[in-house]
């Protein structure tokens, strides 16, 4: 029997004492070399499916049930990297400070919305006598519980330390449908998509407000006064600025705002074009960082969001 996954993905099971991408980007091992081992054993985009621990430290209601699934990047980071502080207190304050320190990072993560036993999905490959060397080890689904697994309905949630979703994207759909792609966001790359209720949309240009250089990692010279950029598209800008800050820590000095709105737009198409007329236009004067974001001078992006088609009436923050 063959699974829904695209070619090259497959599905691992783990067990936690919870699921809180939100707050904890990471999955992790106490042991580096168990970490390493894993890491052997992945692909980049690979999927593990995360079910509540049978011990005293999971809250009762979850033990053995499926609690999500989470996409990895195989890479060797540690906890400290993509972990919130919310996530780290709360490690400290249940004495597990220096347990699963060494991590892989979670890029993208769907909470499960029914409730499902492991032994249900994973029936060949879940052990209930083999807990603690599933929790390390962890166990391969053949296709057919791969099958299983991706009817589970799931609603995706933000990661620590990736770009917060936009509100249409947290909808409730069987997990197989999250790898059936309706249309590719334009100007990023990848395969990554959304479904978007058309309407009303903005364009919308926000500034990060801070030490820009320190933010990408670069160091600054005597009078450059260049910036994060990012130009984008939203039904609701002052809403999708929050949403681009909840990754940032609290006590961090920088935060994204929003320099300009443009006027509404009467569908999402309509506001494309336009956005994408930036991105064109950006060429020579500002310099990618990648999908939406770019480096440059403020002062220029505004000239070009200015100079773009029916902005005449645009609003400034």
């Amino acid at each position: 029997m063959t699974n829904e996954l695209p070619a090259g993905k497959r599905i691992r099971i783990r067990s936690f004492y919870g699921f809180s991408p939100e707050d904890d980007g990471y999955v992790g091992w106490s042991q580096e070399q168990a970490r390493d081992a894993y890491l052997r054993k992945l692909n980049d985009g690979d999927l593990l499916m995360i079910y509540g621990a049978s011990t005293a430290e999971t809250e009762k209601a979850l033990r053995s049930y499926v609690s999500g699934f989470v996409e990895i990047e195989k890479t060797p980071i540690h906890d400290s990297d993509k972990s919130s502080e919310v996530g780290m207190q709360r490690k400290r304050d249940n004495g597990w400070a220096d347990r699963w320190s060494y991590g892989i990072p979670i890029r993208r993560a769907w909470r499960a919305e029914e409730k499902m036993m492991i032994g249900r999905i994973a029936f060949k490959s879940y052990d209930p006598k083999a807990g603690q060397a599933l929790a390390v080890h962890g166990a391969e689904l053949d296709d057919d519980e791969i099958s299983e697994a991706l009817k589970i309905r799931v609603r995706e949630v933000n990661v620590f330390g990736e770009e917060p979703l936009e509100e249409s994207d947290a909808q409730i759909l069987p997990f197989a449908e999250v790898f059936r792609p309706s249309r590719a966001f334009p100007g990023s790359a990848g395969t990554r998509t959304s479904v978007y209720e058309d309407g009303e949309t903005f364009l919308y240009l926000a500034v990060y407000k801070g030490d820009g250089h320190a933010f990408i990692g670069r160091k600054k010279s005597i009078g450059d006064k260049s910036g994060v950029l990012k130009i984008g598209i939203s039904n609701a800008p002052s809403r999708r600025c929050g949403e681009l800050n909840a990754g940032i820590p609290p006590a961090s000095p920088g935060k994204w705002e929003i320099q300009m709105t443009s006027q509404a737009f009467p569908d999402i198409k309509s506001a494309e074009e336009v956005e994408q007329q930036f991105k064109n236009k950006s060429s020579g004067k500002l310099e990618s960082l990648g999908g939406e974001f770019f480096w440059g001078r403020v002062e220029d992006a505004e000239l070009m969001f200015c100079s773009l088609p029916g902005m005449a009436r645009f609003r400034s923050k």
